[in-house]
């Protein structure tokens, strides 16, 4: 009787760990999915931010100015319309402590990320206007830097609870990497070594679009490409 409730709890066990390992894996599909497309679009929006900033400042646009920035309040609503739109019929993944986790994951990040983003945006702003460049060079908040370490924590947190290794080494290494070089300048100076300086500073205003489309290239794209295509 003792033998039989022994296998019968080891059966229990190794149920209970085959179920959480085939959510696991449902899970890590759809991450993949997000991911990849996240990416895409970041570094779509990044290329158009870009060129908006470029043509509006220096090619006689209507409103000269960083209006290419704007584009990244919109960036959250346009990939969630095309997830919706690419998930239609789709049947959804069942609920999971596994996916459960990946989502409260990524809904703090992206609470975290809009609130700061926001709080800079109007913070900068103020300092712009009422104070000196010396005190706006001191005293603002910067963006960039502090979103891409953030996503890229998400990517190595996710790649953790899908105990996938090389999502963790993407979101490490990717983030650290983009942000090294934006801090350094390296682009910028590797840039100032080829071009003349007139048209270095018309390039600088494309700054930190570069940055984003590198960190969506390594650190969203591809492992959600390898997720998406992992068995």
């Amino acid at each position: 009787m003792e033998e039989n409730t022994n296998l019968t709890a080891e059966r229990s066990l190794e149920i209970i760990t085959e179920q959480i390992e085939k959510s696991r894996q449902a899970v890590s599909k759809d991450t993949g999915q997000w991911l990849f497309v996240s990416g895409l679009i970041t570094m779509g929006m990044a290329v158009v931010g870009a060129l908006l900033n470029y043509f509006t400042v220096y090619k006689g646009g209507l409103f000269p100015g960083y209006w290419g920035h704007l584009l990244w309040f919109a960036l959250p609503l346009v990939i969630w319309v095309v997830m919706k739109f690419i998930n239609r019929g789709r049947a959804h993944v069942p609920e999971s402590l596994v996916g459960t986790l990946v989502r409260k994951t990524w809904y703090t990040i992206f609470t975290f990320a809009i609130v700061y983003t926001i709080f800079a945006a109007v913070w900068n702003k103020v300092i712009a206007c009422y104070y000196g460049p010396e005190v706006y060079s001191q005293c603002s908040m910067h963006v960039t830097s502090f979103l891409i370490l953030l996503l890229s924590v998400g990517v190595s947190i996710t790649g953790h609870i899908l105990k996938k290794r090389k999502l963790v080494w993407f979101g490490t290494l990717g983030g650290l990497l983009i942000f090294i070089l934006y801090k350094t300048g390296l682009i910028a100076r590797i840039i100032l070594g080829f071009f003349p300086m007139p048209t270095f500073v018309k390039l600088s205003m494309i700054t930190p679009c570069e940055y984003i489309f590198l960190f969506a290239l390594i650190g969203l794209t591809i492992p959600g490409w390898m997720l998406k295509k992992s068995k």
